[in-house]
């Protein structure tokens, strides 16, 4: 008999519980990588910013950022720079988190072979975490799982941006006609939206998959994605269900932080904005905000060693 949605659940959170230590490295990932890019921004942007005389500290209002965009619009070769860094910037990001992704799905799919088939059972049988069992799985898999994020997000993004065709073609048929042009164009984005929320699911729910069955498999890019798409259409069920779980719970514990991030925000509609208020607040928001990232971060873990339980599971 197939594991059932709870037990499948279950199994994933006692995984993650147990194996916490890959869930910290996956935060102190986080927090790197958010040093990076604040570190980035400062090498990049800011000098940038300051050679065409835009002081970043003083705007605050749309117009403010609207003419720095008008500005640094005709500046095409600092454009070109912004865009180069940018783009390394994201690459050395997908590598990292790559290396992470892998090392995280190999415990999460051994810890779940060891722990054995029964359904009940104390979580320590699930302790299989070391520093070598996870390097030897991000060493082994980083270019295979970096391969598998672009190819399955690239065509998600691909595939979402369909109705993009028709809204564009309809917008230049109509040109001539402003208000059925802008129409054409309202209707084909909310179109496009529509359109596209689905599609990202399903890439999120292929793209895990695919790391999972990498870590199970050991086979390339191709063949696990591949694995993982006749998987997710044979038992959609099961699939779609434990990741509208994670995505209930991830959006409840979001919703929840923000609602101290807004009660944090009273005092500023209180004190309009007087710049005590606003430092006596960001303290208490920056630590909400990463509060939230590190909740978000346990429930990536949790959806991997959730599709770990999922994968090993011997009635599939």
């Amino acid at each position: 008999m197939k594991r059932g949605v709870f037990d499948l659940l279950r199994r994933g959170f006692d995984n993650t519980i147990a194996n916490w230590q890959v869930t910290a490295l996956r935060i102190a990932e986080l927090v790197v990588m958010i040093g990076v890019t604040i570190g980035a921004i400062i090498i990049i942007v800011l000098p940038i910013l300051v050679s065409i005389g835009i002081d970043a500290a003083n705007f605050t209002s749309p117009d403010e950022l609207e003419e720095i965009v008008t500005t640094l619009a005709t500046k095409w070769l600092l454009l070109l720079w912004i865009f180069l860094g940018v783009s390394v910037l994201l690459f050395v990001w997908m590598l990292v988190h790559s290396f992470i992704e892998a090392g995280s799905a190999r415990v999460f799919v051994d810890a779940d072979r060891v722990a054995g088939p029964e359904l009940t059972g104390p979580r320590s049988r699930y302790r299989v975490f070391s520093m070598e069992r996870f390097m030897a799985g991000a060493k082994d898999g980083w270019w295979t799982v970096f391969w598998i994020y672009n190819l399955v997000w690239g065509v998600g993004f691909l595939l979402a941006l369909l109705p993009l065709i028709p809204t564009l073609a309809g917008v230049f048929v109509l040109r001539d006609n402003q208000v059925a042009a802008g129409m054409a164009g309202c209707f084909g984005m909310i179109a496009t939206l529509l359109f596209m929320i689905p599609i990202l699911v399903i890439s999120a729910i292929w793209c895990n998959r695919a790391i999972v069955d990498w870590a199970t498999r050991r086979e390339g890019a191709a063949e696990s994605i591949r694995a993982a798409w006749r998987q997710l259409k044979s038992d959609f069920g099961r699939h779609i269900l434990t990741a509208a779980a994670m995505f209930v719970v991830s959006f409840a514990g979001s919703m929840f932080f923000s609602s101290f991030s807004m009660f944090a925000s009273f005092g500023e509609a209180m004190g309009g904005n007087d710049g005590m208020i606003l430092a006596m607040t960001l303290p208490l928001r920056m630590l909400i905000s990463l509060v939230n990232s590190v909740f978000s971060t346990v429930i990536a873990s949790w959806f991997v060693a959730t599709y770990a339980a999922l994968a090993t599971d011997p009635h599939r």
